[in-house]
């Protein structure tokens, strides 16, 4: 739900009738054990089409009454709380939103073949060059690298289990370790 919800964002979910729904509101269902937010964005065959309105794909599958929680009522971030908007409002937010998806999503596609030739090069490496602390570990099962930009983690590397890790843009400046 990215444009409309944000990691860490509490929500109110009322409690509305599942035939009482609209396209355009915002329902929490649950799946695969955890509670998931979406919008509505049609119906087939009596059930409910959801769609994260920071996805330029439908969800596989229609909601069915079985698996709805509730209506999403409102947010709250930082201490304020926040009405959601649902109904024709929000089948608009929604598709402006997932037109953004689709079109970040395209962009990157695109711009990919170009990254993993960059990521390749080192080319990157010679013009920006961060103070980035490489920590090494020990611990019982054995140990591992973090690499830390800024305070924050940006690389993990654990030899043992050959896990590597690392966020982007920071691939292009921290080759993969040797096995």
């Amino acid at each position: 739900m990215r444009g409309t919800l944000a990691e860490g964002d509490g929500v109110r979910i009322a409690a509305v009738a599942y035939a009482a729904l609209r396209p355009g509101d915002v329902v929490a269902y649950r799946s695969s054990g955890q509670v998931v937010v979406h919008r509505i964005v049609g119906r087939r065959n009596g059930q409910w089409l959801t769609q994260g309105d920071g996805n330029w794909r439908r969800d596989a599958s229609p909601l069915p009454p079985d698996r709805y929680v509730g209506a999403v009522a409102s947010r709250e971030r930082n201490g304020m709380a926040t009405a959601v908007v649902g109904g024709s409002a929000g089948l608009r937010r929604a598709a402006w939103l997932h037109a953004a998806a689709f079109a970040r999503w395209s962009l990157l596609a695109a711009l990919a073949p170009a990254y993993r030739l960059l990521r390749a090069s080192r080319a990157v490496a010679l013009v920006w060059r961060p103070r980035i602390l490489a920590v090494r570990f020990a611990g019982p099962g054995g140990g591992g690298t973090k690499f830390i930009h800024r305070g924050r983690a940006v690389a993990h590397w654990v030899p043992q289990a050959g896990r590597w890790t690392c966020r982007k843009p920071y691939d292009l400046l921290i080759p993969r370790p040797d096995p």
